[in-house]
């Protein structure tokens, strides 16, 4: 007699049981119900809830909430797009295990963001398992952008100044054309730069237009809602990481990111307070400002200012009050040292680019390949899987570009492949191509921007 064949495991979630596969028990959402984007749920009593009228309760007192009204008349494909950008795609755009809530009300509320959200949600799924067809999302990316433009035209024909119940009703309404633009921004950047409908620059342009006429990037980052704020620090950083490695001056001035820092953000906070990654991009900025006012003949290459530079952006490490009692329990917590660990990789990394790109100095410089090997030592420490590690490809790019040693080359491919695999970004291939590119020319004088001019136009990398 053959031996019973058992699929399941005991303690498995739900989902895993009902679809009768082997789950890897990972709590708070297993492995296979995030790359599927399934509700994971691992409770010991599974609670079905009905909507439908009973004879115990009459149909008034069974009330629904507004998305559960709002997700009923929604098509199949729309429903299931949603709860795949809830549950996959989401995430992905944070390092936080807890990152706030994404917009699926307001997906549900306003039609133009729910075919951004869904033609983001599709793109994704067609790389992660190839089961959307390309046709069915040229169609929805198609009638996305005809809704957007005809929202836009609308929204700008108002004089905001002469009617101010009209002017507040538009600009709510440009924020969430905002929101539509932002989601298409990242699907043409992340998802689909090396296909030929791409338009990041367009979507870029329209970002910034949308931002101009709601007051500033000041106002709109005061007044906006937490997964807006977010996304807008998503933004705002792939705004400066590609003004460094394509050149020009970034969007936006540096002190906007003291304004960034004070809501939701992709990043996670150093809960010991002993840096913080706004504080580093801010410096970062001001660099890109620097090189920018030098190339273009308004300022001059300062030893004094560079100096100035590399204590700013000096790395940090542990210090023995981080390890005392009181905070024992909290630098003990994973997450405390891979937040760390991120901050100190864009510390190095834009260390790396001040001496490339700024100081014109060779790969092969001490200078530069002091910051190569210590920047990739960080994202190695950081522990697999982990939304940090997915968040590291700009400061893997910029270093591993630099290193030398056939070895460490070969751990860089690793990595990038590993990250590719687990968050399935098309950008991501770029890198690997641009890695792979720049090793076989090893080329010493190559300047910093010929380095990576072979990075798509569309792509975007953080």
């Amino acid at each position: 007699m053959g031996k019973i064949r058992i699929r399941t495991v005991e303690g498995s979630c739900w989902s895993c049981q009902k679809r009768r596969i082997k789950c890897d028990l990972t709590k708070p959402r297993c492995t296979r119900c995030t790359k599927v984007g399934a509700e994971c749920d691992f409770n010991s009593q599974r609670l079905n809830w009905s909507t439908r009228p009973t004879p115990k309760a009459p149909a008034i007192y069974q009330l629904r909430n507004r998305e559960e009204q709002l997700t009923s008349a929604l098509a199949s494909d729309e429903k299931r797009a949603l709860s795949y950008f809830h549950g996959r795609l989401w995430p992905l755009l944070s390092t936080t295990r807890q990152p706030c809530a994404a917009p699926i009300l307001e997906a549900l509320e306003h039609r133009v963001v729910l075919l951004a959200t869904c033609v983001f949600a599709d793109a994704h799924r067609v790389l992660q398992d190839g089961r959307n067809s390309r046709s069915l999302l040229r169609t929805k990316r198609l009638e996305c952008l005809e809704t957007l433009r005809g929202g836009v035209g609308s929204a700008l024909l108002i004089d905001t100044d002469r009617d101010t119940e009209i002017g507040a009703v538009n600009k709510n309404y440009l924020m969430t054309l905002l929101l539509a633009v932002l989601l298409l921004y990242f699907n043409d950047g992340l998802l689909d730069c090396a296909h030929p409908s791409a338009s990041t620059s367009s979507h870029h342009s329209g970002v910034r237009a949308i931002i101009d006429s709601l007051g500033g990037i000041d106002a709109v980052l005061e007044t906006s809602h937490e997964s807006l704020h977010m996304l807008l620090s998503d933004f705002i950083s792939m705004d400066l990481t590609s003004v460094m490695l394509r050149g020009g001056e970034p969007s936006f001035p540096p002190e906007i990111w003291e304004t960034v820092d004070k809501k939701s953000v992709w990043w996670s906070k150093d809960v010991l307070g002993r840096s913080s990654l706004a504080t580093v991009l801010q410096q970062t900025s001001r660099l890109a400002w620097y090189r920018n006012s030098i190339d273009t003949g308004r300022e001059q290459l300062s030893m004094e200012t560079i100096r100035d530079f590399e204590t700013a952006l000096s790395p940090m490490y542990a210090r023995i009050a981080d390890t005392c009692l009181e905070n024992f329990s909290t630098a003990a917590d994973p997450e405390v040292d891979q937040t760390f660990n991120l901050i100190r990789t864009f510390q190095h990394s834009a260390l790396i680019y001040m001496y490339r790109a700024i100081c014109g100095l060779p790969v092969s410089h001490s200078l530069v390949q002091q910051h190569v090997l210590p920047c990739l030592e960080c994202i190695f420490d950081i522990k697999q899987p982990s939304r940090v590690l997915n968040c590291t490809i700009f400061p893997l790019l910029v270093a591993g570009a630099h290193v030398q040693s056939p070895r460490h080359q070969r751990s860089v491919s690793g990595l990038v492949c590993r990250i590719r695999n687990e968050v399935r970004f098309a950008s991501f291939y770029s890198v690997g191509e641009i890695l792979s590119a720049i090793w076989r020319a090893n080329e010493d004088e190559v300047s910093w921007f010929d380095m990576f001019s072979q990075l798509g136009p569309d792509a975007i990398v953080l």
